[in-house]
């Protein structure tokens, strides 16, 4: 695997011509890229030889939509997909192999209709992005909070997100993430040995911790902890693992806040510093 930046995951403010050179500087593999490269020819262009001559690979593609949201009505999955199409274009010409969705953890449909619904839709996506080399992924949100947004449960395992890809022909694979591993199952073991067995549908791995002293059914999605901050969730063991399979694709720091209130407020090169200390304590770099 590699360490890849994400800036937007993290709330950094930088642009990426000044968190390139930080991040080759300090051994970080990568930089997810920003819409704005792949939505204009000559960024993108510009963009790709400063990564080749930093000798830095690409992280993530950022999607046109949440394709699985409810309130994502047909017309607008159309116009998405649309996009979704032209910009996977782009992102083949500058090399990004990598992108991923989250599948909503509860619906205003019944189980079995929105399970059909997914599917139709993930076999749209999916096939778009397969045509132009971008492997992808579907992420399971853990936190008990999504799964009572709307009147249904929906899947919330990497079991659930899985049984979706493959019924809609098996060319998505699965985006990893601590924090929703240990919302969802406790941090089972079992879970995570069945996700290992799959590393070679994995797309992305997100690396967090919990808040300490909170059950993991009562954990808020968007209040997370850095990798190894309060020892709730063991990311260096996960990483590790997914490591000895054999997974060769990126591995990012996503804990939200309040990290992402003092990332913001950083200088390019106290952020990358700071991404950089973690990835040390996770054995990464």
């Amino acid at each position: 695997m590699y360490t890849v930046l994400d800036a937007s995951m993290l709330g950094i403010p930088r642009s990426l011509s000044e968190l390139a050179p930080l991040c080759a500087a300090r051994g970080i593999a990568g930089l997810s890229a920003p819409a704005a490269i792949l939505d204009d020819p000559r960024a993108g262009a510009e963009a790709a030889a400063m990564m080749r001559d930093l000798g830095l690979q690409w992280g993530l593609m950022p999607m046109t939509a949440d394709f699985y949201a409810w309130d994502l009505g047909d017309d607008a999955f159309e116009a998405a997909l649309r996009a979704l199409e032209a910009r996977a274009c782009a992102a083949e010409k500058l090399g990004v192999r990598w992108a991923y969705n989250h599948v909503w953890s509860s619906s205003p449909r019944p189980f079995d209709e929105n399970f059909d619904w997914h599917v139709r839709r993930v076999a749209r996506v999916s096939r778009v992005l397969a045509d132009h080399g971008i492997r992808y992924g579907l992420e399971f949100l853990g936190p008990h909070e999504l799964q009572r947004l709307q009147p249904h449960p929906f899947v919330h395992t990497l079991a659930g997100v899985l049984a979706i890809a493959d019924a809609a022909g098996g060319v998505a694979g699965f985006a990893f993430d601590t924090f929703h591993w240990y919302c969802g199952t406790n941090g089972d073991r079992d879970d995570l040995l069945y996700a290992v067995q799959h590393a070679d549908r994995l797309v992305a791995l997100h690396l967090n911790d919990a808040v300490a002293g909170v059950a993991h059914d009562q954990q808020r999605d968007m209040e997370r902890r850095l990798p190894l901050e309060t020892g709730v969730i063991d990311a260096k063991a996960v990483c590790a693992r997914f490591r000895a399979a054999g997974y060769a694709g990126p591995c990012m720091i996503e804990p939200f806040e309040p990290a992402r209130t003092r990332f913001a407020a950083m200088s390019a090169e106290e952020a990358v510093d700071a991404a950089g200390a973690v990835f040390r304590k996770l054995d990464l770099l």
